[in-house]
């Protein structure tokens, strides 16, 4: 069976494209980051806080118990976002910036916290 040129050129075209579409999602997928950090009992005020800083933009928090947290994506120079929730809070920082990324303990009694922020 023989193919005509502009089938061999479309095979090939949809094969050029399927591979750039496979790099440019393997590219953003290794670019991304995540950290889990804490989920360890702290007292009351206490916090758990990320192994480091990086532009991260996302910080979920979570407590074993359901009491009062704040989220929180700040670093020294000007960036300091936080918000607060019931068992559960959610902070996002859009600015580019290295941030720390904490999740507070205000429950008023000690309990089980951590977070995950991500890039």
């Amino acid at each position: 069976m023989r193919r005509s040129f502009r089938t061999r050129a479309t095979v090939v075209a949809a094969a050029l494209l399927s591979a750039l579409a496979l790099g440019m999602t393997t590219a953003s997928a290794a670019s991304a980051f995540s950290e889990s950090y804490g989920f360890y009992e702290v007292g009351n005020g206490g916090y758990v806080q990320s192994a480091g800083a990086h532009t991260f933009w996302l910080n979920n928090g979570a407590a074993g118990t359901g009491g009062t947290l704040a989220c929180q994506l700040f670093n020294h120079a000007k960036a300091n976002n936080v918000e607060h929730g019931s068992g559960a809070c959610t902070v996002t920082y859009f600015g580019g910036e290295f941030v720390w990324a904490r999740v507070y303990n205000q429950a008023g009694f000690g309990q089980r916290i951590g977070g995950e922020a991500e890039t």
